[in-house]
């Protein structure tokens, strides 16, 4: 097994790029970042109002086998990343799936049944679970639930195209009340780099001799469940002629169904306006001007 990420190179998205590191990573954890508020009554009470919850990885390879070749394979993903678009990573190549699951569990539940994985023709094809690998299952921020689980067993007839049904090895944890996925624990299908790391070079060097990778991602949560079957989304996948949720999954030009579309100056939102030209124009008039009363 080996960690690998795969992009599609923006803004054409015509070509899926994969670089392997050809080994594990040397270190793969998670923190958990909430944006939050508490407060306290007279009497004690105390209240928690949670709103944003996000997962931030980090993945660290230190003095990787590939040398200054493989580290500059790494310039066009840093570029990508810090242009504000996605990456999928997996610390182990042989389990990337990530799949929809097709009703939403209970406390107490055992068996989930999984739609299709809409992202096989990103990573490859006859990647299924299998017993004995562990997998996490998560809901969408605000109040996003997240627990593992080890699958005990797999049905006969579970496929990447099709999906199937499993059974966990213990009963699951809470009542999701929204859309649900089931990955494996070490394979994220939808990442982007955290706002302050943007510029901050992933790949360092010791003496031109060996070289480092560290680099933190955090999941694109509306762009990934705008990918599962049973979310009404402002931009969705399934919504694609060129996408079916239990056929031949991405096809066409997958590039442009993978990232949702980005406010950046590779895409800017609607200026169609020439810069040189008076600032009172139709598009762009000074908040107290006339027309602009009564609105």
């Amino acid at each position: 097994m080996s960690a690998k990420f795969f992009f599609y190179p923006q803004p054409t998205g015509n070509q899926l790029i994969t670089i392997d590191l050809n080994e594990d990573l040397a270190e793969m954890y998670s923190d958990w970042e909430y944006t939050s508020s508490s407060g306290q009554t007279m009497n004690g009470k105390m209240t928690t109002t949670t709103q944003l919850n996000r997962e931030v990885i980090t993945i660290v390879r230190d003095r990787f086998q590939g040398g200054e070749d493989l580290a500059h394979k790494f310039a066009a993903l840093q570029n990508h990343l810090d242009r504000g678009y996605s990456v999928a990573f997996t610390a182990d190549h042989t389990k990337s799936y990530c799949f929809p699951l097709k009703v939403s569990p209970f406390g107490g539940d055992t068996t989930l049944q999984c739609f299709n994985n809409p992202f096989y023709n990103l990573i490859g094809y006859g990647i299924n679970p299998s017993v004995n690998d562990y997998v996490c299952i998560e809901s969408q921020p605000p109040g996003a639930l997240y627990e593992m689980c080890k699958i005990s067993a797999v049905d006969a007839n579970f496929g990447s195209t099709v999906g199937g049904t499993l059974t966990v090895d213990r009963p699951i944890n809470f009542t999701y009340n929204s859309s649900v996925w089931m990955r494996f624990y070490r394979f994220f299908p939808m990442l982007k780099r955290l706002e302050a790391d943007r510029g901050k070079s992933i790949i360092t060097n010791e003496h031109g001799i060996s070289w480092s990778l560290e680099l933190r991602l955090t999941p694109d949560y509306s762009n990934l469940y705008s990918f599962h079957p049973t979310v009404d989304s402002d931009y969705s996948p399934s919504g694609v002629s060129s996408y079916t949720i239990d056929g031949p999954g991405i096809t066409g030009n997958p590039g442009q169904i993978f990232e949702r579309p980005s406010v950046n100056l590779d895409n800017p939102p609607g200026l169609n306006i020439n810069l040189d030209d008076s600032f009172e124009t139709m598009e762009n008039k000074p908040w107290n001007h006339w027309t602009n009363w009564g609105n």
